[in-house]
């Protein structure tokens, strides 16, 4: 049930595959990591106030919900370091099939991992990931500022490149396990 969850030694990084195609992988991830900080690590705590304060929770709703928003962003990097320090790649990343790793093909370390989290701040500017995403689109191996200055890629695993690479053009040959 849990198959996208980083919870072991990172796959070993196809580090040829850095590339601006990646970008769509990159974002879907990220749309699933906010989700899961937001609905996750922010709604239970939520949960706890209006359940345990109802009256200071419904007569500061609007506060709640805007302070949630804010402390998306600071949970998110926290959130972000943490996996990819450990893990080398968040739940997002893993859903969608993405490694975070170092050109030389080794998991980032500490610092590199705080790094690139740190600077989803200015990824952030001016108008929510836009410069992130043209930084990312314009570089010829997909890097955002954040990878650029930490010294990491974002990659794919490489037994996933090498299964695409021997899967059947045609997808009858790979149902009936015929050529």
């Amino acid at each position: 049930m849990f198959d996208w969850f980083p919870s072991r030694r990172p796959p070993d990084p196809a580090v040829d595959s850095a590339t601006p195609r990646l970008l769509g992988r990159r974002a879907l991830a990220v749309v699933v990591d906010l989700l899961l900080c937001y609905f996750v690590l922010e709604a239970i705590p939520l949960a706890l106030v209006v359940w345990l304060l109802p009256g200071l929770a419904e007569a500061n709703t609007t506060a709640l919900f805007v302070g949630s928003v804010v402390a998306l962003a600071p949970v998110s990097v926290v959130y972000g370091f943490y996996f990819e320090w450990r893990y080398a790649r968040t739940p997002g990343k893993e859903l969608t099939g993405l490694v975070v790793t170092t050109p030389d093909g080794i998991p980032p370390g500490i610092v590199a991992c705080g790094v690139r989290n740190l600077l989803r701040y200015v990824d952030f500017l001016p108008v929510g990931y836009l410069l992130g995403v043209l930084v990312a689109g314009l570089s010829s191996d997909g890097r955002r500022v954040g990878d650029r200055v930490a010294g990491t890629l974002v990659v794919r695993p490489r037994a996933t490149v090498e299964r695409e690479q021997r899967a059947p053009t045609d997808g009858r040959e790979e149902r009936t396990g015929r050529a």
